[in-house]
C-alpha cells in the first residue's frame, strides 16, 4: 500500500521556524509515540531535537504543537529532514504558522512570594539529587552543575529539570546566570540529547507553559498544573524555581531560605 503523506500546520518558536527554513537537515527518530515523536537533527538554532506534538501534549520549546489527536505509529530510527520550511518525519510534514513565545514574563516580588508560599513536596525531585549540590545551586555556584546534569531517569533526567526551573526563574528575575548558564553548556555532553536541548532552551530563559503559568501567577492552581507534568519534571521545574528565589542578588527578588525550607516541606 503506498503511503499517503499528511501535511498539517503547528505552532513553534522563532527559532524553530528558522530552523526548518534554513539550511536542509537531516537526522533520526530519537524517540516515538502517540503523543510525541522527537528527531535529533544534530544541531542548528534548536540544540540538536526537534518534536512534533499531538494536541494535548506539553508544548516544550523545541516542539512543533499540532491539533493532531494523535500522532502515527514512527519507529525510532526513521529518518527526519528539516528544510523548504517544513519538518518531514515518517508520513508526517509539518510546519510552523503560528509563533509561540517561550520565555517566560518578568517575575514580580508578589508573585515570587506567593509562589514559594503554596505549600508542596518536592520530595520525588529533591530525594534523587545530591544535597550538596542542591545548596550550591541555591547560592548561585557553578559547582553544583556536574552533579546536577543528567542525574536522574527518563528523557529528561530530574537533575536536568532543576537546571531548566533555576535558569529560567533566575532570567524571569531579571538576573544574569552567568557562571551556572556557563557550566550548563559545557556540560551537556552528560545527559540526553532532548535534556540537553532543553537546557539550551533554559538558559535562553525558555520553559513550557505549564512552569509559565506558575511563574506568572503563583497560585496553587498553576503550581499543581506543573506538578502534573511528567513523573518528576514539573516538580523537578518548580524545586529549581524556588532555589532560584533563595539565589542572593542585591538586584533580584528576596525570598530567605527559611521561607524557601517550609515551602518544600
Amino acid at each position: 500500500m503506498q503511503r499517503v503523506e499528511s501535511q498539517v500546520g503547528g505552532a513553534g518558536s522563532p527559532a524553530l521556524r528558522g530552523l526548518l527554513h534554513g539550511p536542509p537537515a537531516t537526522g533520526t527518530v530519537v524517540h516515538s509515540g502517540r503523543q510525541a515523536v522527537y528527531a535529533d537533527l544534530g544541531g542548528g538554532a534548536t540544540g540538536g531535537v526537534v518534536g512534533i506534538l499531538a494536541h494535548g501534549a506539553v508544548h516544550v520549546p523545541c516542539g512543533i504543537a499540532t491539533t493532531l489527536d494523535a500522532l502515527p505509529d514512527i519507529e525510532v530510527g526513521s529518518p527526519a529532514t528539516a528544510g523548504d520550511g517544513v519538518l518531514r518525519v515518517g508520513p508526517l510534514t509539518v510546519g510552523v504558522d503560528r509563533l509561540v513565545r517561550f520565555r517566560p514574563a518578568p517575575l514580580t516580588p508578589q508573585t515570587a512570594r506567593r509562589l514559594v508560599a503554596v505549600t508542596v513536596d518536592l520530595g520525588v525531585a529533591r530525594d534523587q539529587l545530591p544535597p550538596d549540590a542542591l545548596d550550591l545551586l541555591a547560592a548561585g555556584d557553578p559547582a553544583a552543575v556536574p552533579d546536577l546534569v543528567g542525574r536522574g531517569d527518563g528523557l529528561t533526567p530530574v537533575g536536568d529539570d532543576v537546571l531548566c526551573g533555576w535558569l529560567a526563574t533566575t532570567l524571569a528575575r531579571g538576573v544574569d546566570p552567568g557562571a551556572v548558564a556557563d557550566a550548563v553548556r559545557a556540560h551537556l555532553h552528560r545527559t540526553t540529547g532532548l535534556s540537553a536541548t532543553l537546557l539550551r532552551h533554559a538558559v535562553d530563559g525558555e520553559a513550557i507553559a505549564p512552569f509559565r503559568a506558575a511563574l506568572a501567577t503563583g497560585d496553587a492552581a498553576a503550581v499543581a498544573a506543573l506538578l502534573a507534568v511528567g513523573h518528576t519534571s514539573g516538580t523537578g521545574m518548580l524545586l529549581g524555581a524556588h532555589l532560584a528565589l533563595s539565589t542572593p542578588d542585591s538586584q533580584s527578588v528576596s525570598i530567605t531560605h527559611e521561607a524557601l525550607e517550609g515551602s518544600t516541606r
